[in-house]
């Protein structure tokens, strides 16, 4: 489903929910299982492809609502009408797509695994101008494919953040790690985000 300016009146009726549940949002540990799922259907009335993220209160009370398309590129323009529309609201700020963020001393669950993203390797290279990336993925197999994958891209989102990772790469392959990475001239998932800013910004000189 893709958005277009007849979806408007939508975004307008998900910010006037939003505005008006926000009592329930300022005790979302007690109300998280009926009003996640509530605010997970109000987006998905404006594009099927989005989905969100809601921060723990920062130090000064206010909590971030990440609205994001999940990679999907044509449910970008329904986050950027979200975006655009937000009211101003105390304790709130609202952020689209998913950001890059400090991965160091991180922990992540992958099924039975708990796996941190130095256990992840890549590479990169480049072809016609468009840059290509091949993740490795520890553990990855034919059987557990497809929820391994879906994890590595939350996982790269939060690498390179969404945007980047949606429109600035042509092609992303997800292959088994290998026994001794290092070997084949491979870079722990750490040093993606220097190593892909260098190579975009020498393809795109100013």
């Amino acid at each position: 489903m893709t958005t277009d300016p007849e979806s408007t009146p939508d975004v307008l009726s998900f910010w006037f929910w939003f505005e008006n549940n926000l009592h329930r949002f300022e005790h979302l540990e007690d109300q998280q299982e009926v009003l996640l799922p509530e605010l997970g259907e109000q987006l998905q009335e404006i594009d099927e492809g989005l989905t969100y993220e809601i921060s723990m209160p920062d130090e000064e009370g206010v909590r971030d609502l990440v609205i994001s398309a999940d990679g999907v590129k044509e449910a970008f323009p329904a986050v950027m009408l979200l975006i655009d529309s937000a009211p101003d609201l105390p304790g709130w700020t609202f952020t689209p797509f998913r950001q890059r963020m400090d991965l160091a001393g991180c922990a992540l669950q992958f099924g039975e695994q708990e796996l941190t993203p130095d256990d992840f390797y890549f590479w990169l290279q480049t072809e016609d101008g468009a840059i290509d990336l091949i993740v490795y993925v520890p553990g990855l197999t034919e059987d557990n494919r497809e929820a391994m994958m879906g994890a590595s891209f939350v996982l790269l989102d939060m690498t390179l953040g969404e945007f980047d990772v949606t429109l600035k790469i042509r092609f992303i392959d997800f292959q088994p790690l290998p026994e001794n990475p290092e070997a084949e001239d491979l870079q722990p998932l750490s040093a993606l985000p220097d190593e892909f800013d260098a190579l975009f910004d020498a393809l795109n000189p100013e």
